[in-house]
């Protein structure tokens, strides 16, 4: 069972294999289709305060999904993926279920995602499809240090939800499919809010989906893009919000601090929809957050130990590899990275590694422009912030 530390490793793997993977066929008429499913999901003993929250472990799911399923006549970066069938979808789970002597300690979370879809396998009387959902959950019940202070799964309403699996799928009818689904789920709020374990389980459910149009058996033809320039570069700047867990663990409480990002990277355009390259990212902490962190740490560690460490930097910067998932004006993509320099506390020096992935979108017209979003964490192990930010690309 995967923890929260391998949430980041696993979707950047899925980022750099899933635009290699080879399809069949592509729908042809009208490509919309809706998806109604309904199962039940597990939560893993990923946590050591579980069994003091929760006397059952199974929970129910259910969700509607509507979908748009590319063809040769949408962007020629659907030839590249296999035709791919985008949408949104609405979600249930139902964490309120999960009880411990008679009193529900998690809530249940809504959730409203984005959705890719892509076939593995498609033959006459089955399909195989990867699918990937990142979105938003609203949460019911959340961590109250006197109400509710067991709840460390979950600091606010609003989290994160992120979502990989496969779908099995026969034909009913020309319009009709029954499908079987396996899902990972992960919930997490970013660093947002804190105390943040979030939750890492499974989920199986079954499935109707109706389709306006029949998949045909065989690929059409498609026009791939013309090749973009072989090589580019980025630079960008922007901000994150930040949580401290030193600050949690000597007060009980956070607040939001600011943490200034910029760096760049050079990268190789290898094909259309797939470049690989090298970054350098820089970070810049406030005064203010660093002579409170360095007096929680006295706090915690004692003034030997940070005397020894000396004195708290508000400046580090690493390096490390960008990989770019590209499909249009958008792009995902994930850098792994390790600290160069870095010396901003006892507790974040204890690792070198840092992660970012994240969106991007290249503005219309701008002449390189773009918008990204992205989420931080440290050594695989937790996220750090999320940050927005605007950059370039050369």
């Amino acid at each position: 069972m995967l923890r929260g530390n391998n949430t980041i490793p696993v979707l950047a793997a899925l980022l750099v294999s899933i635009g290699m993977w080879a399809q069949e066929g592509a729908p042809s008429g009208s490509p919309w289709n809706v998806t109604l499913q309904g199962g039940a999901g597990y939560v893993a003993p990923t946590f050591d305060w579980r069994d003091e929250m929760m006397s059952t472990y199974v929970y129910p799911v259910s969700g509607i999904a509507v979908g748009y399923q590319t063809t040769e006549k949408d962007s020629p970066y659907a030839a590249l993926f296999g035709y791919p069938n985008f949408g949104v979808g609405l979600g249930w789970e139902g964490f309120s279920t999960l009880r411990y002597n008679g009193i529900s300690r998690l809530g249940d979370i809504f959730n409203l995602y984005g959705f890719a879809e892509r076939t593995l396998l498609r033959r006459d009387w089955f399909s195989l499809d990867f699918v990937f959902d990142l979105g938003a959950g609203f949460n019911r019940t959340f961590y109250d240090p006197e109400r509710n202070p067991l709840n460390r799964n979950f600091g606010s309403r609003l989290v994160i939800y992120v979502c990989g699996g496969l779908d099995f799928r026969v034909p009913l009818t020309e319009h009709l499919e029954a499908g079987i689904s396996a899902r990972f789920n992960h919930y997490s709020s970013g660093r947002l809010a804190y105390p943040n374990a979030g939750l890492n389980n499974p989920a199986a459910s079954l499935s109707l989906r109706y389709r306006t149009a029949k998949p045909p058996k065989r690929r059409p033809a498609g026009a791939f893009p013309d090749p973009p320039s072989r090589f580019f570069c980025e630079l960008y700047a922007g901000a994150g919000i930040h949580r401290c867990a030193i600050e949690w663990s000597v007060t009980g409480t956070t607040r939001p601090w600011a943490i200034i990002s910029f760096g760049g990277s050079a990268n190789f355009r290898y094909r259309p929809h797939l470049s690989t390259g090298l970054s350098v990212d820089m970070y810049a902490e406030t005064p203010a957050f660093l002579g409170q962190l360095e007096e929680y740490e006295r706090t915690l560690y004692g003034n030997d130990q940070v005397d020894a460490y000396g004195p708290y930097r508000g400046f580090s910067a690493g390096a490390g590899v960008i990989q770019h998932l590209h499909y249009g004006n958008f792009s995902a993509f994930a850098t792994v990275g390790a600290y160069l320099y870095r010396h901003n506390g006892l507790h974040d020096q204890r690792g070198k590694l840092y992660q970012r992935i994240g969106l991007k979108y290249l503005l219309p017209g701008s002449t390189g422009l773009f918008v990204a979003m992205d989420c931080k964490a440290h050594g695989f192990s937790r996220a750090a912030m999320m940050e927005l930010t605007l950059g370039i690309r050369l």
